[in-house]
């Protein structure tokens, strides 16, 4: 193989009606959010300041029309957060397109660089 050629690759994938806000990191702010049972504790784990978790999970909202999180706030009871249907069936859709498009970028990448590469 020619030594100039490229060894890994990389790209990204994000779904959207109007703006490119659904990506990576909303996905990951929903999949958390759905595991841990609040949307503090999921951008928390991200190590996401709360500004920008309200941020992309708002413009996420606002792009595709519709409520991903149903949000419930603290107090004695203490809140918790849980995905909208909306919100699990876009974040589904979402990993299984992000998967197919990364076995597709791979086998296009090998077929056009010639080695197995990195996503």
């Amino acid at each position: 193989m020619k030594s100039y050629l490229p060894k890994r690759f990389d790209f990204r994938v994000r779904v959207f009606m109007e703006e490119p806000d659904f990506g990576k990191g909303v996905a990951q702010l929903l999949l958390l959010t759905r595991e841990k049972g609040s949307l503090s504790a999921a951008y928390k784990s991200m190590g996401m300041a709360a500004s920008k978790a309200w941020k992309i999970l708002n413009r996420a909202e606002a792009d595709l029309g519709v409520k991903l999180v149903e949000r419930k706030s603290g107090g004695k009871q203490g809140g918790g957060s849980h995905l909208t249907p909306e919100g699990e069936d876009i974040l589904n859709r979402y990993e299984n397109f992000q998967k197919e498009v990364a076995e597709a970028v791979k086998r296009s990448f090998i077929k056009n660089f010639g080695n197995s590469g990195e996503s």
